[in-house]
């Protein structure tokens, strides 16, 4: 994609470029990276830098919309940093101060050695999706071959060349065929790369790749050569749009392959004071009431949470509940305190475990505590990512609503503990099931 000497876009053009470098923006990196396994904190500050680059896509062209831009090509200039190890990634990550910088120039007004606002916006497209996305998927992908990984990088070189040669006095003709044979060598590499891979999902992008970067190869000949071609506006209509969303496409799918990384919360809320709220909320977690109305499908006839007890709960709506298979493996029944903790089974949406306590201070003030850890097993929160936490703490506080006004179940015994273990009457109960193999340690 893109040449000197480009003509103008046309509305839709312009409308499509700026869909794919917004898309490029807010995805490629924290995607990339996590795939990865390397800039956790970079990750979580992106959206920082990012969001306003995307708003300055909104504004008209000048000082202010290039402004929002500065954080966006700081954040570009980290990523080098981040992938310098390795010698793929690290070219690729190169790639982004060039695009960071040409949508700086172009979100401004401002020409860079004379080049005008669309190759600008174009050099932003090519060298985030070809340029990072591309290169980072060689580094991921296994196998690939030795010379594709070698192919693609030159190729994305020579393209960035070809720009600069055209306003050299070689002249444009020299810089359409140094950018031809870059198109030629990128093109080769992935394809390169993509026939190594196996499956039906690699046949579609090969596909897929053979049809976008074809039109590539045809425009950056008809740069060259008198032969048919596309126009810049159908170019970025076609090729920039399906390139940008089938490297997205591959970038997802390696973030949720990659290995999931454990995390650890902890939450606490207030639901009361005395001992009577204390027994209703002891009674409500360990009778399942408490998952039951924060939400959460809990099987009918499922008896009072013990040790080695199986359960299985379903979060969602409707049709789109998701299985919660459990194995209740900690049940404490003290004069101040009531634990219940459970392992999650196969089948779960998350492996781990998670505990629940209703504790009574001194004061008699009573908390609803949470300690979870757990790390993403299914596909649908592989994909949910960074509103995982925010799920969470979502249903834990609906569950300290409910335990705020928990009410005594008729004839129900099953969380007694009015009596102190300290006068002899009614001492503390724990009880313990080993653990299945595989629980986390």
């Amino acid at each position: 994609m893109a040449t000197s000497g480009v003509p103008s876009l046309s509305d839709p053009g312009w409308t499509a470029l700026h869909l794919v470098v917004a898309l490029c923006v807010l995805t490629f990196v924290p995607l990339g990276l996590s795939a990865l396994g390397r800039g956790r904190r970079l990750v979580h500050w992106w959206p920082a830098a990012a969001i306003p680059a995307v708003v300055a896509l909104s504004l008209p062209r000048g000082l202010p919309a290039a402004l929002l831009c500065v954080p966006y090509l700081l954040a570009c200039l980290a990523v080098p940093l981040v992938l310098r190890h390795r010698a793929l990634p690290a070219f690729a990550a190169l790639c982004l101060p060039v695009a960071a910088a040409g949508l700086l120039a172009e979100r401004g007004g401002y020409d860079v050695l004379g080049f005008e606002a669309g190759v600008l916006g174009l050099t932003a497209a090519h060298f985030h999706v070809a340029g990072f996305g591309a290169l980072l998927l060689l580094a991921l992908a296994q196998p690939v071959r030795r010379v594709a990984r070698a192919l693609a990088p030159a190729g994305v070189a020579l393209v960035g060349l070809g720009f600069l040669v055209g306003r050299t006095p070689l002249g444009q003709h020299t810089g359409d065929l140094i950018e031809l044979l870059g198109a030629g060598l990128l093109t080769s590499g992935l394809w390169l790369a993509i026939a190594a891979l196996a499956g039906r999902a690699a046949r579609m992008l090969l596909g897929l790749s053979v049809v976008t970067m074809g039109l590539a190869l045809l425009y950056a000949g008809g740069e060259v050569l008198d032969v048919p071609h596309l126009n810049v506006t159908w170019m970025v209509l076609t090729h920039g749009i399906l390139n940008a969303c089938a490297v997205l496409t591959a970038l997802v799918v390696a973030w949720v392959r990659r290995e999931q990384p454990w995390s650890a919360h902890r939450w606490s809320h207030r639901i009361g004071n005395g001992r009577e709220r204390f027994q209703m909320a002891s009674q409500a977690l360990l009778s399942w009431e408490m998952h039951r109305r924060a939400g959460a499908w809990v099987e009918p006839g499922t008896p009072p949470a013990e040790p080695g007890l199986r359960i299985l709960s379903r979060l969602g709506f409707g049709r789109l509940r998701v299985p919660e298979p459990c194995l209740v493996i900690d049940v404490v029944r003290e004069a101040d305190r009531t634990e219940l903790s459970y392992l999650a089974l196969p089948g779960h949406t998350f492996d781990g475990e998670e505990a629940f306590a209703v504790v009574m201070d001194a004061a008699g003030v009573v908390r609803f505590e949470v300690a979870v850890r757990s790390r993403p097993a299914l596909l649908i929160s592989k994909l949910a990512g960074p509103i995982v936490p925010f799920v969470q703490w979502l249903f834990i506080a609906r569950c300290a609503r409910t335990l705020r006004r928990a009410q005594a179940l008729p004839g129900s015994d099953t969380c007694d503990v009015s009596e102190s273990p300290a006068s002899g009457t009614t001492p503390p109960l724990r009880y313990s099931a080993p653990p299945p193999a595989g629980r986390p340690a």
